[in-house]
């Protein structure tokens, strides 16, 4: 794995300035939570909160100390992840979390994105201007920042574009308390 550069901040400094109202309200377990299970894909358990201290290994499945160091120094005040698994070594690993600052948020899911996929391109979808991602033949991540809320989607084996662009929709409105139940077969 790449090593992550610790990203120093001082919480509640940066490009981002106050917090929204919304953001105050993000619950990421909830955001997790009520994902549906895609199909072909089976729920590897329920979602997992985490903190600074957790962070590395609950995105990344691994230590990255300098990942926990920068969560924690970032001001990372809340996350929680699921995970899915399926045939074919296909995983999905669905990650919200909550931040004093934007920046943080931007930065570092940009990081881990990056961590996730080493061998990848850079992945900007359209639909998520802003956005770091990056793919390859058998990975993707992306990572979206709305307010103070990072949205990731880390995805392995034969899991395509579109199932990860649909999770962070799907993401996006349960950040926002809007309706996410609806059809999930269209991607």
């Amino acid at each position: 794995m790449a090593a992550i550069a610790a990203v120093p901040f001082v919480a509640g400094c940066g490009l981002g300035g106050a917090p929204d109202q919304a953001d105050l309200g993000t619950n990421p377990a909830f955001v997790v939570r009520v994902l549906p299970t895609r199909p072909g894909l089976e729920i590897a358990g329920p979602e997992t909160a985490t903190g600074p201290g957790e962070f590395d290994r609950a995105t990344l499945g691994t230590s990255v100390p300098a990942l926990a160091a920068s969560a924690r120094d970032g001001g990372l005040r809340a996350a929680a992840t699921r995970r899915w698994t399926g045939p074919d070594g296909a995983g999905l690993i669905a990650v919200a979390s909550l931040w004093d600052d934007n920046e943080p948020a931007r930065s570092i899911g940009g990081q881990v994105a990056r961590e996730a996929v080493p061998d990848g391109t850079p992945w900007t979808p359209s639909q998520y201007p802003g956005s770091q991602g990056y793919r390859s033949a058998t990975a993707r991540a992306l990572n979206v920042v709305t307010g103070n809320t990072a949205l990731l989607v880390i995805a392995r084996g034969p899991v395509d574009d579109a199932a990860v662009l649909r999770t962070v929709e799907l993401m996006q409105k349960a950040s926002n308390r809007e309706d996410t139940q609806g059809a999930v077969d269209g991607g």
